[in-house]
């Protein structure tokens, strides 16, 4: 037994020197591990190690970090907001929390009147684009144009926010003004656009009457999935009916969705009882649920019309028409947005959105992240502008506030094609002039004074000369396919 003992003594002596040697190190390197690591990396290992080698048996990592939570939030109370973001920002990029301020905001959002500057915007690979202005908007009035990435909003950068994020920068109280920088395809450096906040009042839809020939068609096109857009859809039926037409075109390009609902009633409106509009797939199956129709549809030879800026609700309507052979579909790509997220209230006066669902197409399929290839694919060409409606400068005047000419006019007109200039046509040097001339320099890297100087002449016909002007390859398809 005193055999056992001393090797026992031995052993435990061994040990403690090995365990001296550890302490030393981690001693030595304390200040190393300091940058390594972030406590609640500290706050993880000790919890492993109290549930590892803790006797009791209710020593369970996760209800330890339950109880650091809730020591540091009762002691800390102005934590409980950044907590509650931290967990939605686990769930995807459409998951979101907004605290008593945000919600409100948030919900005013979901209206049809906003305030704001009036763009529907995407998220493109971390960059807020901008899906399209709202027609007659602030954002419309200044010249931001579909496509157009805004990189920043008073200074503050968007790139890489997510678009509940970028928005509150973008948002604001009426009257207030806000300068967003806009990057725009062809030219060289961003556009910074100061906009006037306003109560923007949504168009959720416009109708249009085409005659071509011996054709009539009524063009609906839908521009967000508002709260009252079934109900303008509707309307907008009737008009087709008093016209005398079954021909209609859905216009769906650049609509980056809405409320599920909207998009669910005006597909019941185009299909015959007892078919799948769509279905949510949630994790609990006992939550799923199907749409299906509930109409006797009516009879109209459908074409819809999407692209890459098509999403959401835009692809469950689309979706739901061409998977029941209502419609075919015309266009690119669709962008891919698959999920449905669902609002909640929470304690302090806030609300969270998060990702509950997928929703599956008629025939099951799920688009998210993959969007719906039209049965017809066709790219909007692009041509050179028309230059022989411009004048070539002369290289002769430089033009400043105040000045007239024809040539003032002229830059007018190709600023305006540019999308910067807004404002009459006219040949006065006026303030709107001159602000749009600092616009164009500053985008091409030019010394920005707003000054019509020669190297602005050359470089403003240069660049509109290299320009190309979209053509509605997309609409005269559909149109010719009736």
């Amino acid at each position: 037994m005193k055999r056992i003992s001393k090797i026992m003594t031995a052993w435990i002596l061994t040990l403690v020197m090995a365990c001296s040697c550890v302490t030393v190190w981690a001693e030595d390197t304390a200040e190393s591990i300091e940058q390594e690591y972030k406590y609640s990396d500290y706050v993880k290992s000790i919890a492993k190690q109290i549930a590892l080698l803790g006797r009791y048996n209710n020593l369970v990592e996760n209800n330890l970090y339950l109880a650091a939570i809730e020591a540091v939030l009762e002691e800390n109370p102005e934590l409980y907001d950044v907590a509650v973001k931290a967990m939605l920002e686990q769930v995807d990029e459409n998951s979101v929390y907004y605290n008593e301020e945000e919600a409100k905001a948030f919900m005013e959002s979901l209206d049809d009147e906003v305030v704001g500057i009036g763009v529907t915007v995407l998220d493109r690979d971390g960059y807020i684009m901008v899906s399209q202005p709202i027609p007659g908007s602030p954002a419309h009035k200044a010249g931001i144009k579909s496509g157009d990435i805004i990189r920043s909003a008073d200074g503050v950068a968007l790139d890489g926010l997510s678009l509940d994020e970028a928005v509150e920068f973008i948002r604001g109280k009426e009257g207030t003004k806000v300068i967003i920088d806009v990057q725009r395809s062809g030219l060289d450096g961003t556009i910074p656009f100061e906009i006037i906040r306003e109560k923007v009042m949504s168009p959720s839809l416009d109708f249009e009457l085409i005659e071509k020939e011996d054709k009539k068609i009524a063009k609906i096109t839908i521009y967000s999935f508002t709260e009252n857009v079934a109900v303008q859809f509707k309307e907008a039926l009737e008009k087709a009916d008093a016209a005398g037409t079954k021909n209609l075109i859905i216009d769906l390009r650049d609509n980056g969705g809405g409320y599920l609902s909207q998009a669910v009633a005006i597909a019941d409106m185009l299909l015959p009882a007892g078919k799948i509009i769509t279905t949510e797939d949630h994790k609990l199956d006992v939550l799923d649920m199907k749409y299906e129709s509930t109409g006797i549809g009516k009879e109209y030879e459908i074409i819809v019309l999407i692209n890459e800026m098509s999403a959401s609700a835009s692809e469950v309507l689309t979706a739901a028409l061409i998977e029941n052979e209502a419609a075919i579909a015309v266009g690119t790509k669709s962008f891919g947005k698959g999920t449905v997220q669902a609002v909640y209230d929470t304690p302090k006066n806030g609300v969270m959105k998060f990702t509950v669902a997928y929703y599956l197409t008629p025939n099951g399929n799920n688009i998210h992240e993959k969007g719906i290839t039209p049965h017809t694919v066709i790219e909007n060409s692009e041509v050179p502008v028309d230059m022989s409606q411009f004048e070539l400068f002369t290289y002769s005047n430089k033009y400043r506030l105040g000045d007239t000419g024809s040539e003032v006019e002229n830059a007018k007109k190709m600023l305006e094609m540019l999308g910067i200039y807004i404002g009459e046509i006219n040949d006065v040097y006026d303030e709107n002039l001159k602000g749009a001339v600092a616009v164009f320099q500053e985008a091409m890297n030019l010394y920005s004074y707003g000054v019509l100087d020669f190297s602005t002449q050359m470089n403003l016909y240069e660049k509109l000369k290299s320009m190309k002007v979209e053509v509605d390859d997309q609409l005269e398809a559909a149109i010719d396919s009736f």
